[in-house]
């Protein structure tokens, strides 16, 4: 198989696919996730800053510990 059907200029024996083995981390962190929220409101009743705060609520009760 040297082509891909629908993408003839890609050469399939220089793909790198992924595995379940090759997703996996190395090492666990022993640290939460850490995710930036960011909104662009800047007024005090924001729809898109209590979203944000509200998503921060929730990562922060269902991140491990």
């Amino acid at each position: 198989m040297d082509k891909i059907a629908n993408l003839p200029n890609l050469d399939p024996a220089l793909l790198d696919l992924p595995t379940r083995e090759k997703l996996e981390p190395a090492d666990a962190p022993d640290y939460p996730p850490r995710i930036l929220l960011l909104y662009g409101s800047l007024r005090e009743r924001s729809f898109s800053r209590l979203l944000i705060q509200e998503a921060a609520r929730i990562l922060e009760h269902s991140a491990p510990m």
